[in-house]
C-alpha cells in the first residue's frame, strides 16, 4: 500500500510541477505561427525546429509575448520574434525557429503549355500536397490573368507563372469615370501605359494639365483611385 501511495504523490507532484520557461517560450510561438496560417488558409503542420534559449532576466513572473513572423508565409524553416516580459515590463527580444507545411490542393499543368496561354480547368488538375509548395503557388484560377512564359506538364503553377492580360494599350481611348458621394463624371482620356484588369494606368486627358492614375475595370473602362 505504501509503494502505491507514493506513486500517488509523486504523480501529483509532477502535475503540479512548472512548465519550463523554454517550453512556455516554444508553446507561445506554436500558437502563434498556428494563427497567422489561418489567415492564409489551408491547413498547416508546424514543429520547433530547434529547443529554444530563454535568455537569463531579472527574477520576477516571466512571460512571453509574439511579435511577428520572419515570413509572410510560414512554410519550411521560419522563426517567431518573442518579446521577454518580467512582471509584464518588457526586457528582451529572443525567437523560436520553426518548421512549417502546408496540406492541401494545389493547381498543375495537365500538359504542356504555351506562354499567354490563358488558363481554363480542363488545362490545370487539381492535386494534393503536402510540404513546402512554391512561393505564390496557385490553388485556384485567377481572374484576368494569362502565362507570361511556358510551362511543362505536372508544374504547380504559382503568381509568378502569370501576368495581366492588357485590356489597354498606350493609346487607347479610355472612358475615366470618377465618383464622389452622389455625382458621377466620366471623361474620354487616352492610355499612356499597358494595364490589365484591377492594374493601374497613366491616363491623359484633352485639356488636363498632367497625368492621372487609375484602375481598369473593364475594356476601354477605368475609375479614378
Amino acid at each position: 500500500m505504501r509503494p502505491f501511495l507514493l506513486l500517488l504523490l509523486t504523480s501529483a507532484l509532477m502535475a503540479q510541477a512548472p512548465v519550463p520557461p523554454a517550453e512556455r517560450m516554444a508553446d507561445v510561438a506554436l500558437a502563434f505561427a498556428r494563427a497567422e496560417a489561418e489567415k492564409i488558409g489551408g491547413e498547416h503542420t508546424f514543429k520547433v525546429a530547434q529547443p529554444p534559449k530563454v535568455p537569463r532576466t531579472r527574477e520576477g513572473a516571466l512571460t512571453f509575448e509574439p511579435s511577428h513572423l520572419s515570413k509572410q508565409e510560414p512554410l519550411g524553416r521560419f522563426f517567431v520574434v518573442m518579446a521577454i516580459k518580467v512582471d509584464g515590463e518588457r526586457v528582451g527580444m529572443t525567437r523560436v525557429d520553426l518548421e512549417g507545411n502546408w496540406v492541401g490542393t494545389v493547381l498543375r499543368a495537365k500538359g504542356d503549355l504555351r506562354r499567354q496561354t490563358i488558363l481554363t480547368p480542363d488545362q490545370v488538375e487539381p492535386s494534393p500536397f503536402e510540404g513546402v509548395p512554391p512561393q505564390g503557388f496557385l490553388t485556384a484560377i485567377p481572374e484576368g490573368q494569362r502565362l507570361m512564359r511556358s510551362v511543362a506538364s505536372g508544374k504547380i503553377l504559382a503568381r509568378s507563372d502569370l501576368e495581366s492580360i492588357p485590356l489597354v494599350q498606350p493609346g487607347d481611348k479610355v472612358r475615366l469615370t470618377a465618383t464622389r458621394d452622389a455625382l458621377t463624371i466620366s471623361v474620354d482620356t487616352t492610355a499612356r501605359s499597358k494595364a490589365g484588369l484591377g492594374d493601374r494606368v497613366r491616363l491623359e486627358s484633352a485639356g488636363g494639365r498632367r497625368p492621372v492614375t487609375a484602375i481598369v475595370t473593364g475594356p476601354g473602362e477605368a475609375r479614378l483611385q
